[in-house]
């Protein structure tokens, strides 16, 4: 990859991250509205509250999350501009339509399928479950 490659993510990954800080976090509201109350006197206003908490609390850690690999790829031009579109794990190059899509990326497709869990494995057929 050339400098001037390497410049236009780096571009690209400065806007998805303007981007990503222009979103505001999720405010999760608190369970009581009054310093006297205990918690939520109807049970079902209750329940939809902690999973409201719970939604907006994973979508705050996935948006820092996202912010912080971008942060890393941006650095990683940054220090080691030869490393940037390089797998962390093999060293291989990341595929350009992988890279064009997660340009924070830093596994190619074969070491992040190997990390990622296997889904489906334990089901063979539907007459398993009969």
């Amino acid at each position: 990859m050339n400098a001037r490659e390497r410049a236009a993510w780096k571009q690209k990954l400065e806007g998805m991250r303007r981007e990503a800080l222009g979103k505001k976090p999720v405010r999760i509201e608190p369970n009581r509205k009054d310093a006297t109350d205990t918690g939520v006197a109807d049970e079902d206003a209750q329940a939809l509250s902690e999973m409201l908490q719970a939604i907006g609390s994973q979508r705050n850690k996935g948006q820092a999350e996202r912010i912080a690999r971008i942060d890393r790829a941006l650095q990683k031009i940054e220090d080691d501009p030869d490393q940037f579109g390089l797998c962390d794990e093999c060293g291989e190059k990341i595929a350009p339509k992988r890279l064009e899509l997660m340009p924070d990326a830093t596994l190619c497709t074969e070491c992040q399928g190997a990390r990622d869990p296997r889904r489906g494995t334990t089901r063979k057929k539907l007459t398993d479950y009969r």
